[in-house]
């Protein structure tokens, strides 16, 4: 397949895991095989480091569950995405994690959520979303996300093959399963002995490679007597043991509350707005958005000691997204690390923001808009200091010269001396509080070789917003709506309409935004709007010259197909972060065109706050008219002058705006 760069398209028109590891005095190293993102190759490993000496003992188990890594170094291939960072989290906390699209938030979750960092406890029980991938796509919802605990899976599976097989009346086959379920064991306890062993360093390394050649071992000799026939001797034997492993594996179901669990699930099923009857359908048959729902679920089922969520709510509506931030709220007991471009949503379930830029982890109390008002805060602090400092020592500057001069003319040398004296006493200026709003002290803030006594007060720069522009279109010569609605049918079953009498009027200038649930005819309405679906009843008429531009996900999900500026230019699309793929994507959409009309289908998706700030701005300076439809509750707000709900088949004007709309989620009236 060709990978061409976006400029190529411009111009002609529109987990298999690897680990390593070096053990030494200071470090040791794993990797994996990454799936794309975070503007790296599809192809590369991640390598995360930390800093720990030979005898470090956080590898193995810990009484808390708090993890304080330091030195930690996270690498793609060839691009550093954490150089010497702290990765600080503390139990029960919720963090938010941002960062500019593309700086390595995707990565640095997996590279905890595999444990891929020196220093992880083992005793720790991470989950990162993703690694759900990979289910029997044939078994039921229900039951994918109740073998997210793996432990009451693997008893569920043993129950069921040990109890078909005394039932069957057939010994031979008794020995059979009794040998499957001895081989299984053995493996796990092999792959359990590995980690170990990698883990481990000095004695303890030496003692864990010996119990791990034990180990191999016992597989080894145990695949050599699965390939003899079953004895009379081991049949019998297999009886005895098929019976007494019964009664352990129903005394564990009862351990693990086999119906409690298949109730937690499926009202957290329920929760995320999973329809009764879909929860016992095969996983196979549902979409990529829902099955990203049952990991979710999956993940919500097991309440693991850190819960990691990449995008959680991309592909969920409003009223499943103000479910799961109320259920991320109960879980005080879980840290919660959430990558999450949604602004509302981050402020809902953040305690503290972390936020990856330059390579380094910066951790703020509160949630995301107290962050952006802390920094905001703290710049301007850092200005009026520099001012200050600038202003004292331009007059201490301008004293030193003056007394300089006086002192030259009058051929002083005690007062040259003095003059001199106070020059030296300027390069001592500088920080006079430090970061913790403390006096200077130079012993304990500015320990070690430096080339100035204090440091300058340095003023954070602000991080920039990508510049987005969308070309005004030309003048429509005829006046007029661009699109009017005028009491429409619209569906693909002339008897059972999606949306009735559907009116609308998108105006030359028009900010409207579309809100519903999933599923209940949102996208229809955009493909009647665009001309991809014809109405049953009524008319949807279109201006003549007008030009329509149309960005929905599905544009980034055919991305793969292309392969932006600069080097990233002549990169393949496999190879960016999601963040990158929409810009290009929505780039495509306009290039050329100038539209008159933007409709816009979830557009924030995969975008950071910069880079959605910046869609915001250049729509609210576009001239044409806009439509879109999200989930974003501030994205809507800032854009919509109008918003329509999708409900019951038919299209409302809500009054009060996503106000309205979100209290109307709250209360369940979005059906």
């Amino acid at each position: 397949m060709e990978h061409r760069s976006v400029l190529n398209t411009f111009v002609a028109g529109h987990r298999q895991r690897t680990m390593s590891s070096n053990r030494g005095k200071a470090s040791s190293k794993r990797q994996q095989t990454a799936s794309g993102g975070d503007n790296a190759s599809a192809t590369a490993s991640i390598v995360a480091t930390s800093q720990v000496s030979r005898f470090h003992t956080e590898t193995l188990t810990t009484l808390s569950n708090d993890i304080d890594l330091k030195g930690v170094t996270v690498t793609i291939g060839s691009q550093t995405l954490l150089a010497d960072a702290n990765l600080r989290l503390f139990h029960g906390v919720h963090y938010g994690l941002i960062g500019q699209n593309g700086v390595g938030k995707s990565t640095l979750l997996k590279a905890i959520g595999y444990k891929l960092l020196s220093g992880f406890p083992s005793n720790v029980r991470v989950l990162y979303v993703e690694q759900l991938e990979g289910a029997d796509m044939t078994r039921p919802v229900v039951q994918v996300v109740m073998d997210a605990d793996r432990k009451a899976a693997r008893a569920r599976k043993e129950l069921k093959a040990v109890q078909s097989a005394l039932e069957a009346d057939d010994p031979s086959e008794v020995a059979k399963v009794m040998r499957e379920v001895k081989m299984t064991r053995l493996m796990e306890e092999l792959e359990a002995a590995d980690k170990i062993a990698l883990e481990r360093s000095g004695a303890r390394g030496a003692d864990a490679r010996r119990r791990l050649n034990e180990q191999e071992k016992r597989v080894e000799e145990a695949k050599a007597a699965n390939a003899q026939p079953l004895s009379q001797e081991e049949i019998t034997r297999s009886t005895i043991e098929a019976q007494e492993l019964l009664a352990e594996l129903f005394a564990a179901m009862d351990l693990y509350g086999e119906e409690a669990a298949e109730a937690k699930a499926r009202s957290i099923l329920k929760g995320l707005r999973f329809p009764p009857a879909w929860q016992d359908r095969p996983l196979g048959e549902l979409s990529g958005g829902w099955r990203i729902r049952a990991a979710l679920a999956s993940a919500l089922l097991i309440e693991p000691d850190i819960l990691l969520l990449d995008e959680p709510t991309n592909h969920l509506d409003l009223p499943a997204i103000i479910w799961l931030q109320d259920y991320l709220s109960e879980l005080a007991d879980t840290t919660i690390v959430t990558v999450s471009h949604d602004r509302a949503f981050l402020n809902a379930v953040a305690d503290e923001i972390i936020v990856l830029k330059d390579r380094i982890l910066t951790y703020h109390a509160g949630n995301f808009d107290e962050y952006l008002e802390h920094t905001e805060e703290k710049r301007k602090y850092k200005e009026r200091m520099a001012a200050a400092l600038d202003r004292k020592k331009a007059a201490a500057e301008k004293a030193v010269q003056a007394a300089m001069s006086q002192a030259r003319k009058a051929g002083d040398d005690k007062k040259m001396a003095q003059a001199a004296s106070r020059q030296r006493k300027l390069e001592r200026t500088g920080m006079e509080v430090n970061e913790k709003g403390h006096r200077f002290k130079l012993n304990r803030d500015r320990a070690g070789f430096f080339l100035s006594a204090r440091p300058d007060v340095e003023v954070e720069k602000l991080e920039q917003a990508p510049t987005w522009s969308i070309p005004d279109p030309d003048s429509l010569r005829q006046g007029g709506a661009i699109i009017e609605v005028e009491g429409a049918s619209l569906g693909y079953d002339k008897k059972r309409p999606l949306l009735e009498e559907v009116t609308l009027n998108v105006g030359q200038t028009s900010r409207i935004g579309i809100v519903g649930a999933n599923g209940s005819g949102k996208t229809t309405l955009v493909k009647a709007l665009v001309g991809d679906l014809r109405p049953f009843k009524g008319q949807v008429n279109r201006h003549l010259s007008a030009k329509i531009g149309y960005f929905t996900q599905h544009h980034v999900d055919e991305l793969g197909k292309y392969g932006i500026k600069g080097g990233i230019a002549l990169q393949p699309l496999r190879s960016l972060s999601g963040g990158q793929m929409v810009r290009v994507a929505f780039a495509l959409s306009t290039f050329g065109a100038a539209p008159h009309l933007l409709i816009l289908d979830e557009p924030t998706n995969h975008l950071d706050y910069l880079t959605t700030e910046a869609l915001i701005m250049a729509l609210k300076e576009f001239a044409g008219a806009v439509v879109i439809v999200s989930h974003d509750q501030f994205f809507v707000s800032e854009v919509a002058e109008q918003v329509y709900a999708v409900r019951k088949g038919k299209l409302e004007l809500l009054g009060g705006g996503m106000e309205e709309y979100t209290r109307r989620c709250r209360k369940g009236k979005t059906k």
